[in-house]
């Protein structure tokens, strides 16, 4: 039972971290930028929450092959590989689950007066000081919360990640996976101790997520 557990915290909280910078840009781009096709590209960002799991799996399978250009290119180079390894539950997890970083920066963004920004700016400060200093001061919370979110989907995280990492006990198999396993193996009993501690994170990190995007700023 250890296994899976670890696996599943090792590889949700790297997914959390890997969504940090992509869900920050983007979410600041959707929020303070306005441009051609932008309606598109939010879109694009935003279809892992309504593809089936299984198809983004498939997708990142193909991607990632060691036949396709860029599997064979980062294995080749930097001896890096997704399909059917433990850095495969992390690249499902985190193209499954970036998105609720991506909303919850964007919303936390928008929250931020403009005109801080602007009188900043009226001084002389550059972009990534008014960042620093005003933006991400003042959107922190969202950020945070953002973060527990992607960690607590990704810990549930199971089509995307079968159908890239697949379920090899001791190396990509996790909580969601195990557990599938032994209902097919009818282990009832083995399945306790992992269904709490998939209730226990997920719910951790919800309530983290909640409880930090409601700090005052």
């Amino acid at each position: 039972m250890i296994e899976p557990v670890w696996l599943s915290l090792k590889c949700s909280f790297l997914s959390a971290i890997l969504s940090l910078p992509w869900g920050i840009f983007w979410g600041w781009v959707l929020a303070r930028k306005q441009f051609k096709g932008k309606l598109f590209v939010q879109t694009i960002l935003y279809i892992p929450l309504v593809l089936p799991p299984v198809l983004t799996g498939y997708f990142l399978l193909i991607i990632f092959s060691k036949n396709s250009f860029l599997g064979k290119f980062l294995v080749d180079l930097f001896h890096v590989r997704f399909v059917l390894d433990w850095k495969g539950v992390v690249l499902a997890a985190c193209v499954v689950s970036a998105p609720f970083m991506i909303q919850m920066v964007k919303s936390a963004v928008e929250q931020v007066d403009v005109r801080f920004e602007m009188a900043a700016r009226s001084l002389g400060a550059n972009f990534w000081k008014v960042f620093w200093t005003i933006t991400f001061p003042l959107s922190w919370p969202g950020i945070v919360g953002g973060f527990f979110l992607v960690f607590a989907r990704s810990i549930g995280e199971f089509g995307a990640t079968i159908i890239l990492a697949g379920n090899i006990p001791g190396k990509t198999q996790t909580i969601p996976i195990a557990i599938y396993s032994k209902v097919h193996l009818g282990q009832d009993a083995a399945m306790i101790p992992l269904i709490f501690c998939s209730v226990l994170f997920a719910y951790a990190g919800l309530a983290l997520s909640h409880w930090i995007g409601q700090v005052k700023r």
